[in-house]
């Protein structure tokens, strides 16, 4: 009788962690925006919306930009996000991925990538994880600086409205609850870089959160850039632990009664 209680605790356990599992998955939507400026010369930049003006990739949930931006060069540079990737081993993920960027001078390049409405159970417990690689080819001096962020209040920055190329205004600051992926924003100088961090949040009393991601470029004078930031959200790590605990107990409960039924 008390094997059998066992087994009904744990299977309701392991049941409950399905069904909140269930809440994984992110739905198609064209939410996701980027904004690329050139700080050094009086701000110049330009705003896309997935499938909107300045997008050159048709798929919805792949933003892709390539053109000039002040005094840099910037051959492609490819958002990503639900439904193309994330959703399957993860709750959601955007990556920010810059294949060339060139300048022939001194100046500052920042290129900022958000997405909302990703969907996970009330009051979740979220682990958000951040990777950053890529080469900086550029004089002593210049850095590249890398920051990730979940909001569970699916809050994001303002990046004003869709433009092209051209004289734009100042971004929005950093939403309140905002939980970064690296405790301090990571720094790189010249050469190949990689980090990787991650933090916690919860996900509060709505069952929506969004991402974003800020990556900043200062060259000190002629030089290029290639990199690739991706952030990607999982249930907290005990969760997961304690779905495995629950169903190691119930094989090794099946084995021990295999085993009284064979003596």
């Amino acid at each position: 009788m008390r094997q059998k209680l066992v087994v009904a605790i744990l299977g309701a356990l392991i049941l409950g962690a399905f069904a909140s599992l269930s809440f994984f998955s992110s739905p198609v939507s064209a939410t996701m925006r980027l904004r690329i400026e050139d700080l050094t010369n009086g701000g110049v930049g330009a705003v896309i919306t997935d499938n909107g003006p300045g997008d050159i990739n048709p798929a919805v949930g792949a933003l892709t930009f390539n053109n000039g931006v002040g005094s840099f060069i910037v051959n492609v540079t490819t958002g990503l996000s639900k439904p193309l990737i994330g959703g399957v081993s993860d709750l959601g993920q955007i990556d920010l991925n810059s294949v060339n960027v060139l300048t022939s001078e001194p100046g500052t390049l920042r290129l900022t990538l958000e997405d909302t409405g990703y969907l996970a159970g009330p009051g979740s417990t979220l682990h958000v994880l951040g990777t950053v690689g890529g080469t900086l080819n550029a004089p002593a001096g210049s850095t590249i600086t890398v920051q990730s962020w979940a909001n569970g209040e699916n809050l994001i920055p303002a990046l004003g409205p869709d433009q092209p190329v051209g004289g734009i205004g100042p971004i929005g600051g950093t939403p309140p609850g905002s939980v970064p992926a690296w405790t301090a924003p990571f720094v790189s100088g010249p050469g190949a870089f990689a980090s990787t961090s991650s933090g916690d949040f919860n996900n509060g009393t709505d069952d929506t959160f969004s991402l974003f991601a800020q990556v900043s470029i200062n060259f000190t004078g002629a030089g290029m850039v290639s990199f690739d930031e991706n952030q990607q959200v999982v249930p907290e790590p005990a969760s997961l632990l304690l779905l495995g605990a629950g169903m190691a107990g119930i094989g090794l409960l099946a084995g021990r009664k295999r085993q009284r039924r064979n003596s």
